[in-house]
């Protein structure tokens, strides 16, 4: 019998992004690129649509960096 987690229990979300912080550092300044760009350009220009593109991207990218990085996690606890 184990002990420890059970079910989905996820380790908090500071905690991974402290493990892998060059990676949050690099999708965090893409994401303020990004916005930076749509609100110095209007809704009209193409450059506006690009970085909008980026943005979902670059929201997709962290959300499954995060979502990797805890299945990494419990399974490293499963293994002790």
């Amino acid at each position: 019998m184990r002990s420890g987690r059970h079910g989905a229990v996820r380790p908090p979300v500071g905690v991974l992004i402290q493990q892998d912080r060059t990676d949050f550092v690099l999708l965090a300044v893409i994401l303020l690129v990004s916005v930076a760009v749509m609100a110095v350009t209007g809704w009209s220009s193409p450059a506006f649509w690009i970085s909008v593109l980026s943005l979902m991207a670059t929201v997709v990218l962290v959300i499954r960096r995060i979502d990797r990085l805890s299945r990494d996690e419990l399974r490293a606890e499963e293994l002790l």
